[in-house]
């Protein structure tokens, strides 16, 4: 992995790290970022998070996995665990891969949340702050990796990340303990 690859992840785990250090200041019960495992070659990471939460049990309410609010939630899962991948240097991704990952994961959360907003399963906070995540990473330019995303983005994305995560949390949706562990790995702050 080179210098420059491992600079970006750097730079993306400060993001998500102050995420999850306010994560720990909020009053929520369980608080961490969105979270991913690094995509699936076959199908939509969404799906592959949302067969997890419904196998690990780590939904709290009766809603379904395969719902809006499950979906959406899913993809910030996914998207957690591929930043925990791409903070800890854990992935043989391309940076372009990486920015491509992440921009599917982040339309996958805003298509999802937009549905799980308008069908009342998750609050209108989940599109918002998903909308202005996946904007943040389109306007990096065609040659830009994550780790150009200045700082002053990087620390926006990282609260727009945590309302995500809230919002996740307020629909029975919490970080599920993969992604906790993937945090601790990668030695990204947990929030709990």
């Amino acid at each position: 992995m080179t210098t420059a690859i491992r600079s970006g992840l750097r730079l993306a785990c400060f993001g998500l790290a102050a995420t999850a250090l306010l994560a720990a200041c909020s009053s929520g019960s369980d608080a961490g970022a969105p979270a991913s495992g690094s995509a699936a070659p076959s199908g939509s990471a969404a799906s592959a998070a949302a067969s997890t939460v419904a196998t690990t049990g780590t939904v709290v309410n009766s809603a379904s996995p395969t719902s809006a609010a499950g979906l959406a939630c899913a993809a910030y899962f996914a998207l957690d665990l591929l930043n925990s991948d791409y903070a800890s240097g854990n992935t043989e991704a391309t940076e372009a891969q990486m920015k491509a990952d992440f921009k599917r994961l982040l339309t996958d959360m805003v298509k999802q949340g937009r549905l799980a907003a308008d069908d009342g399963t998750a609050d209108n906070k989940i599109i918002k702050n998903a909308t202005r995540m996946r904007d943040e990473v389109k306007s990096l330019k065609k040659k830009e990796a994550l780790r150009d995303m200045p700082k002053a983005t990087q620390t926006k994305f990282a609260l727009q990340s945590l309302r995500v995560q809230r919002s996740c949390d307020r629909a029975g949706y919490p970080l599920p303990a993969d992604n906790v562990s993937s945090r601790t790995s990668a030695g990204l702050a947990t929030g709990g």
